[in-house]
This record gives C-alpha cells, structure tokens and sequence, in this order.
C-alpha cells in the first residue's frame, strides 16, 4: 500500500488553480519548446523534467526527494504531479534515464493517480529496479527495455540513447530532437576510463550528436566544485584490500544498495581474504539478487553465506554486505547499531566501512551512526577520513568540461546539483569561452523556453507544491 500524503490546504490548492491557468499558456505562434522541472531547478533530487511542445508532453524521470532527519514525521518528497495529471492524455512517454531512487521513485505514486497506461522506457537494469519498486506498492506496468541502438519516435519527440558510466549500470544520456533544435539531455554521469564493467561511455557518438548541432545542453553538475576528472571506480577495490587487511573482527561494507560495481569489487576482496560474506538488509539483498539474475554481477564460489549460517564462523572470517549508508531509519546497519538486530552485534576490533556520497540532509544522522559505531568499540571509516573509499559517480570539472566540448552546445542549462553547484558550473563554461547569457541559471520555479529562431529564454515561473509522504 501507499504510505500516506500530506495534503495541500484550500488556499494552496486555489493557488494552483491559478498558475495551471496562466503559467501553461500557449505561445502566440506555438512554436515553443518548454521545459519544465518539476522537481525544481537547484534540487538535487526529486528528478522530474517536462519537455513540453504543442501540447504534447514528454516526461524524464520520476523520482523523489530525501527529507532531512531532523523532520522526521516524513521520510520522501514527491514532485508536484497535478498539471500532468490534468494533461494524462498528451503525455507521450516516461523515459527513464538510470535506476537511481532519485530518479525512479516517485513513479509509484504517479501510478496510482494516472487513469491510462502511459508507456514507459528504460534500460534493462533500470527496468528491474522499478518492476521491483512497483512491487512494493502492489502496481504492475508494462515497461519497454531500451539500449543505446535504440530510437523513439514520440510525435514531435525523436529520442536516441547514449551509454554513459555513472554509479550505477545501464546508464543513459537522451538526444532529444525537436521542431525547434536538438536538447542533449546528460542526466547524472562521470566518464570513467576503467569501468568495474568494462564499458566506456559512448564518447564518439557524443561527438557525433554534437557535429549535428545541440542547441540546448542539461548537464549534471553536482561536482562541478572540483577541479579534475572524478576518479574511476577500479580504485576502490585497492582501499578495500587496504581496510580488510588489519581488521581483526567482522568487516562490514555499506553502501548505496544500488551500487552493484561497488558490492562486485567488495566481494572480490572479501573472497581474496577468504572471509564468508553476508548479505544484510532487504534493500541490498534486493538489488544483489536481482543484479545475479541478470549477470550485473558475479559472485565468487562459494564466499556468500546465509545470515543463519553466520555463526559457524569465526569474527575474522566473516564480512557483512548491509544496508544503511544513508542512516536510514529502520535500516539493517541502524538496527545493528541499536542493538536490535537479533544476530548480529558490533563488538570492538569490527570494522565499518562507509563507500558512499552523503545525500543532502542526511549528514546529521550518518555522523550520528558513526558516532555510535565507535562508542561500540569499531573501527570506522568514512570520507572524512578516508578520501578514497569513495569515488562519486559524478563528473568533476574536466569530465563536465569534456561533455561541453564533444556536444558544442549553443546554450547550456546545469541540472542535478544545488544553486551553488550550478554557478560554478556557469563559471567553467565562462572559462571555456561561452558567454554569460549563453548560459541558463534559472531559479527553481522558473521554466525554459526553446524557441523556433533557435533563441532560449526564462519563462514563467510556476508555483511547486511537492508532497510529504509520511
């Protein structure tokens, strides 16, 4: 079942009335692309983009926001969904861009509302992910499995695919063609010469895109911050092979539960150790069964264990998989650090290992997590202290810079990251040579305008009002 929304008042509602009336207007000669995010420009999650032309809607993404823990009566933010469930019946598709929660998670509650198949499309890995979200929520929907050969043609929307290496497998970049220009969509992405799977973003067929002509360029830009490229996921299993060698208790690695490069290399070092490992958490059990299903990942002969076979085995024989990176309420690592995990306990000469990136909001209670892991008496290391047990799936400066130049856009839009993060990404372009007007720094409620002389503008600013599932 759905968990429970929080409803807008009678005034917020009226209010809504009136930018769906006013915002949404259509352009003296129609030919004018919009787009539009629902979940804010400036947010680094909820992930919801509308690319809307003549009345025909096609939506990127669906995902949902993380509420800080210092509120704790809600745990997700979902996009604003009413003018697109107004407008069900001119939404030409759901295209999904990878299988991250902030891009995916959303759609359930999306589901629930719409009252006609919409068609979907994703990738196989991230196809999976959502089939089991959908699951969750007792929902069932048809989803076309695409790759990059792949090519829609969605009324005024003709959309190819660009295989792009992020912290997640089966990730996409979208070319979107228009009436009115070409948009490269580049949702969250590095360029990671040595990938845990072996496969290279596609540069060359960005280049090509590019020679064409790219009139509008949205480009993560969550690292922009840093100088460099972002390192490749190959150096992690050297920090792993490093944390495991003086551990003298149980090891425990804990991740994003969809980072399944990250489980592989942990699982590689574990076995080289000749420790049993154990899956913990319902999400990571998940993702790791769904992941050996479909050959995402390969576990060594005989090294995973079931939680109930656990106790045979020595403190130094044994690692732990677990959920919980994020301090998630409920969570297996805080039910662990609580005490109210039935078989697993933390005792001193146990070592925690955290290979991940916070999620905004939730800092206050990671530290809080690792605060007690060390009062049990582990060792624990994270980025504070150890910069290279993780690596970002996100571009820094010179990959960013490295998209700019293969798609040579006249205009370049910043997504995915905070205000901040976009006006540095503003500033490198500036190096690079574009103009400060070529380059679009909206506020969050502001929508764009791509228009048929190939000229992009702020529109109207709309009124968002996200739900607070409790």
């Amino acid at each position: 079942m759905l968990r429970s929304f929080y409803q807008p008042g009678k005034k917020e509602k009226n209010n809504k009335m009136i930018f769906r009336r006013k915002i949404f207007h259509q352009d003296k000669n129609n030919e004018v692309l919009k787009i539009i995010s629902f979940g804010g420009f400036g947010n680094v999650t909820q992930n919801l983009f509308v690319y809307e032309y003549q009345g025909q809607l096609l939506m990127i993404d669906c995902g949902v926001g993380f509420v800080e823990k210092l509120h704790r009566k809600t745990e997700l933010v979902v996009p604003d969904f009413n003018y697109l469930l107004q407008n069900q019946d001119k939404i030409k598709a759901i295209i999904f861009t990878h299988g991250h929660e902030d891009h995916i998670a959303g759609l359930p509650f999306f589901l629930t509302k719409v009252k006609k198949p919409i068609p979907i499309y994703a990738s196989r890995w991230s196809a999976a992910l959502i089939e089991e979200k959908l699951e969750e929520y007792h929902l069932h929907a048809k989803i076309n499995i695409v790759d990059s050969q792949s090519h829609l043609d969605l009324g005024p929307f003709k959309i190819d695919f660009v295989f792009i290496t992020h912290s997640i497998p089966d990730s996409y970049h979208l070319v979107i063609r228009t009436p009115v220009g070409l948009v490269y969509h580049g949702s969250d992405f590095k360029f990671d010469w040595t990938p845990v799977t072996g496969k290279q973003s596609e540069v060359g067929k960005i280049a090509q895109f590019g020679h064409e002509g790219v009139t509008l360029l949205l480009s993560d830009c969550l690292r922009s911050e840093n100088a460099g490229y972002t390192l490749s996921e190959q150096m992690i299993e050297e920090s792993f092979e490093r944390e495991i060698r003086d551990c003298r208790g149980k090891f425990f690695v804990t991740t994003m539960s969809s980072n399944v490069s990250r489980w592989q290399q942990a699982l590689n070092v574990i076995a080289a150790h000749r420790r049993r490992a154990v899956v913990v958490g319902r999400s990571v059990e998940k993702v790791v069964s769904i992941a050996v299903r479909l050959g995402y990942l390969k576990l060594p002969p005989g090294v995973v264990i079931p939680l109930k076979k656990a106790g045979g085995f020595l403190p130094q024989q044994l690692a732990f998989l677990i959920s919980g990176s994020q301090a998630q309420s409920g969570s297996a690592l805080e039910k662990v650090v609580r005490g109210e995990h039935r078989q697993i306990k933390i005792k001193p000469g146990d070592k925690v290992v955290f290979s991940t990136d916070y999620i905004p909001g939730n800092e206050i209670a990671i530290h809080h997590l690792i605060d007690r892991l060390s009062y049990l008496g582990a060792d624990v290391s994270y980025s504070e202290i150890s910069d290279d047990i993780h690596v970002s799936g996100h571009g820094a400066q010179a990959d960013l810079a490295l998209l700019i130049s293969l798609t040579r856009p006249k205009w370049l839009l910043p997504i995915g990251g905070a205000f901040r993060q976009m006006k540095q990404y503003a500033l490198l372009a500036q190096r690079m040579g574009f103009e400060e007007k070529q380059i679009l720094l909206p506020e969050k409620s502001q929508t764009i305008e791509l228009r048929a002389d190939g000229q992009v503008r702020f529109g109207p600013k709309i009124t968002l009002h996200p739900q607070f599932v409790v």
